[in-house]
């Protein structure tokens, strides 16, 4: 009996049938620091984990987190992205990531040295946003804990003023989104040395126009 394909078998095949995802995927790792573990893998991941590779990008304009990489508006407007029901940019893969610190605003209260646990502190802060991670962080360090291990820190996020229910969400989120990633390791035709290739820049779009979708590609088409 055949094996079942795992959600990183579906996504592989989906991003084999679409090559321009691989490609805005291998483009956005460019904006990854070079001296980090994270690469196009970790973006496979995160793209995985946030809208199911885009298959639930939610609504166009909305305050909250939306588009092909759930960024909220105050987040993707910092990274100076559209937002609005005519033209959100959120939804164009080509711009989720298209700007340097793309996982998070390096609010760190603690360097993380070791390039395994900064990934999980990467992780967690996109998820939750990096000021309860740096405020749990402080809390571990005051405690005598080690607050460059994720393990320690995440015993605080209730200290630094996280809801139950959001910690648990935060803590699945590293361990899933990890899992992910070393599946995508294994099995993506991706090229994790595709972040030491030249930054691509995209060209700014028009603000005026109306979106259609093409080969599971959301395109804004301008007027």
């Amino acid at each position: 009996m055949p094996k079942k394909p795992s959600d990183v078998d579906i996504w592989i095949d989906r991003e084999n049938k679409n090559e321009h995802i691989r490609q805005a995927l291998e483009n956005a790792s460019t904006y990854f620091d070079h001296n980090d573990a994270l690469d196009v893998h970790t973006l496979e991941a995160v793209y995985a984990k946030e809208s199911n590779f885009g298959d639930s990008l939610r609504t166009r304009g909305t305050i909250k987190a939306a588009g092909e990489f759930h960024f909220d508006k105050v987040t993707a407007e910092r990274y100076g992205l559209t937002v609005s029901k005519a033209n959100d940019q959120r939804f164009d893969i080509d711009y989720g990531f298209s700007k340097e610190t793309i996982l998070t605003a390096k609010v760190r209260t603690v360097p993380v040295a070791d390039l395994v646990e900064r990934e999980k502190f990467d992780l967690a802060a996109y998820n939750a946003g990096p000021t309860p991670i740096a405020k749990a962080q402080q809390l571990t360090q005051k405690a005598g804990k080690n607050s460059a291990f994720w393990d320690d820190v995440k015993t605080f996020l209730k200290a630094a003023g996280v809801k139950a229910e959001r910690i648990i969400e935060i803590k699945n989120y590293v361990t899933k989104t990890l899992r992910y990633q070393d599946e995508f390791v294994k099995k993506s035709p991706a090229d994790a040395s595709a972040k030491d290739r030249k930054v691509f820049k995209p060209k700014i779009q028009c603000t005026k126009g109306h979106w259609i979708t093409k080969d599971h590609h959301h395109i804004f088409i301008c007027e």
